[in-house]
């Protein structure tokens, strides 16, 4: 799976990751997050990404997107998250990175966009916090 994003996007979802992952104890340099952040998008690697076709047009933010085409992306995302050894906080690391949904105050039909986690972080057991944009419909127990 191929989510096509800007660059400043995926270099974004590799900020925030690097910076969770401090907060709760694990320090993971900027380059392993850029490669994480890029394989979360469905690249090999970050120089994949960069090599990727400029072409193609982006790929919709998770709210966009029907019910079983986010519960497809969560969980790719999630199995990626998983594969690099984060299967114990993987579900709380992608809600609170939320590497494909839209971080906008507003969205681009006037609409407020759904609020995302903020700092608040219990390290080293990752706290309870709201959950990333899921289309109606769609509950918690669907996606894994």
């Amino acid at each position: 799976m191929i989510i096509m994003m800007p660059e400043n996007k995926v270099k974004g979802a590799a900020k925030r990751l690097r910076k969770i992952l401090l907060e709760s104890g694990i320090e993971l340099k900027h380059v392993p997050c850029l490669e994480l952040s890029a394989k979360l998008f469905g690249f090999n690697n970050w120089q994949h990404y960069l090599g990727r076709d400029r072409s193609e047009p982006f790929s919709p933010f998770d709210h966009q997107l029907s019910e079983s085409e986010f519960a497809e992306r969560d969980a790719f995302q999630m199995s990626v998250l998983k594969m690099a050894g984060f299967g114990a906080v993987a579900r709380e690391l992608l809600d609170r990175v939320n590497p494909s949904g839209s971080w906008a105050k507003t969205m681009p039909d006037g609409q407020v966009a759904p609020s995302f986690p903020g700092p608040a972080f219990a390290p080293p057991v990752f706290a309870a916090v709201e959950r990333r944009a899921r289309p109606v419909g769609i509950s918690e127990g669907e996606v894994s």
